[in-house]
This record gives structure tokens, sequence and C-alpha cells, in this order.
């Protein structure tokens, strides 16, 4: 096992935990469109890539090839349109 593969899942559950205060930090918000789509700490559309880290960290930390083919396709999925409501919602801000 490398090295690195052993922080996966320090990482994957840090992932995690910034998940959780994305949402804390939503749901202390207006609750508004453009909070839900928000970066978090820098990091864009957190509520979609958060999770998505996570569990790609996880099937690699696991090697499980299955996992890191759905957390893909689950990455493009979420991320994507994720990245394109926000786009839809800073249009209407204009």
């Amino acid at each position: 096992m490398a090295i690195s593969g052993c922080f996966c899942p320090a990482l994957a559950a840090l992932a995690m935990l910034l998940y959780e205060g994305y949402w804390i930090r939503y749901f202390r918000s207006r609750q508004e469109m453009t909070d839900f789509y928000s970066s978090f700490l820098g990091i864009p559309v957190a509520g979609a890539s958060l999770p998505v880290a996570a569990f790609s960290l996880l099937g690699i930390y696991g090697r499980n090839p299955l996992m890191l083919l759905a957390v893909t396709v689950l990455g493009i999925g979420h991320i994507g349109i994720h990245l394109a409501h926000r786009r839809e919602v800073s249009e209407r801000k204009r």
C-alpha cells in the first residue's frame, strides 16, 4: 500500500465534515439559490464536489474500479448539473 493511500480515509472524512459545514452554512443563510450553489471555503459547488471527492478517495483507498467508475458517472452528472444551475442563477441576477 502506498503511503498516500493511508491518508485517503482521513481525507474522505474531512471532505464529508466540510460537506456538513456547507449544509450548516446553507441552513443558517436565507436559503436562496445563490446560497445553495455558492462555494464553501474556496471549493466551487461544494454541495456536489465534496461528496464526489469523498467517495473517489474511498474508491482509491479500496482499489475498487467499479466504485471509481460509479463515482465518475456521479461526478459528471452531479457536479455538471450544479455548475449549470449556478450559471443560470448568476445570469438571472444580472
